[in-house]
């Protein structure tokens, strides 16, 4: 049982105020906001969109975006958390969206070697949907950025041989796809796109991570699915 207070329906001369929309988003360290000096990522991004409409149009409906985006994470790992950290946050259980932005770590390959099976990662994120839609009946599923290949394969960061490739980040957000239609949620496409600008301007700051600009692209194209949502 949610024991926390709705906030009152107070009305003023020229106020009234609605309940708002509590909008999850899970991933890894894009969701975080890794290497946006600007905004901090585009969940925050969205976040900051939000609280300004929320003051322009004071006293209407708001919409309140949580960032449970962890550096790292997998689809087994927003899995294992979802229910808990959306449990633990919820104020109305009829009003959550929840969105899932998660998977370019389970297509990196270490040595060229795969560590993460594409039909292991399809069970899974069908299971975190599953989780989801339990939860609230809003959920949307984003697809995953595009990187610039000549620097991620292998990843200078790493000392494990880590690599990222474009055609099997491609396989991932296809199957993300896949997954979203075989239960019936809205999907968010990224990677063609993306890959597609990257020709055009800078969208990485370090050839994996998204930039401000980067960061930008992916809460438009998010803020576009959630408001169809309303």
């Amino acid at each position: 049982m949610n024991s926390a207070l709705p906030y009152p329906k107070k009305k003023t001369k020229n106020l009234c105020y609605t309940r708002s929309m509590r909008v999850f988003i899970f991933g890894d360290s894009i969701v975080q906001g890794f290497y946006d000096d600007k905004s901090g990522g585009w969940a925050n991004q969205l976040h900051v969109q939000y609280q300004k409409k929320a003051i322009a149009h004071l006293g209407g409906e708001t919409t309140d975006v949580f960032n449970l985006g962890i550096s790292g994470d997998t689809a087994e790992g927003v899995r294992s958390r979802l229910t808990d950290e959306v449990i633990a946050r919820r104020l109305y259980e009829d009003n959550d969206c929840i969105i899932i932005a998660v998977g370019i770590n389970d297509a990196i390959l270490i040595n060229n070697r795969v560590v993460c099976e594409v039909y292991d990662f399809q069970a899974a994120y069908e299971e975190i949907i599953d989780e989801a839609l339990k939860l609230t009946p809003r959920v949307i599923c984003v697809g995953l950025t595009a990187v610039k290949e000549s620097e991620t394969d292998p990843w200078p960061y790493s000392n494990q041989g880590k690599q990222w490739k474009n055609n099997r980040i491609n396989l991932f957000e296809d199957t993300i796809k896949q997954s979203a239609e075989n239960k019936e949620v809205p999907f968010v496409p990224i990677h063609d796109e993306f890959l597609k600008l990257l020709g055009k301007k800078q969208l990485l700051a370090d050839a994996l991570h998204p930039n401000h600009a980067g960061h930008a692209f992916i809460a438009r194209e998010v803020l576009a699915a959630i408001e169809a949502l309303r």
